[in-house]
């Protein structure tokens, strides 16, 4: 495979829409009023702790790179694969997810003593996440 030429032809709208859609998710994921809430419990944070952004700004524009170079990996290996179309695309994002996130994060935040709450809340964004984002890819490959 030649990655540079699979670079070249990826479909950048497909990318750029996977990236924000991780991003509108991870909003709606993580506000107080869907798992925000128990998020929070979890890091024994209070509301007003949890709402107060200050000094996140750094946290943000990570969290938009990494969304963008997830879609770009996840069309990357979907484009070696020959994988397109929906929920051919969602399933490759849910196995990928499961793989290299839901089992990192089990095993650093069992040897951390995180909350399993909060590792359960973390590790199911990612799976919906990756899963987004290949149904995305998927549909305009």
């Amino acid at each position: 495979m030649n990655w540079i030429s699979e670079l070249q032809n990826l479909n950048y709208m497909a990318v750029a829409i996977a990236a924000i859609a991780s991003y509108v998710l991870g909003f709606a994921w993580y506000h107080w009023a869907v798992f925000g809430e128990a998020w929070a419990k979890a890091l024994g944070l209070t509301k007003e702790e949890a709402d107060n952004t200050e000094g996140l700004g750094g946290a943000f524009v990570i969290s938009l790179i990494s969304g963008l170079l997830k879609a770009v990996c996840i069309a990357l290996l979907m484009a070696a694969a020959n994988i397109s179309g929906l929920l051919s695309g969602a399933l490759f994002g849910v196995l990928i997810s499961a793989v290299f996130i839901v089992l990192s994060l089990g095993y650093y935040n069992s040897f951390a003593r995180v909350p399993s709450k909060l590792t359960l809340i973390n590790s199911a964004h990612g799976v919906v996440e990756l899963a987004v984002m290949g149904a995305v890819i998927g549909v305009f490959s």
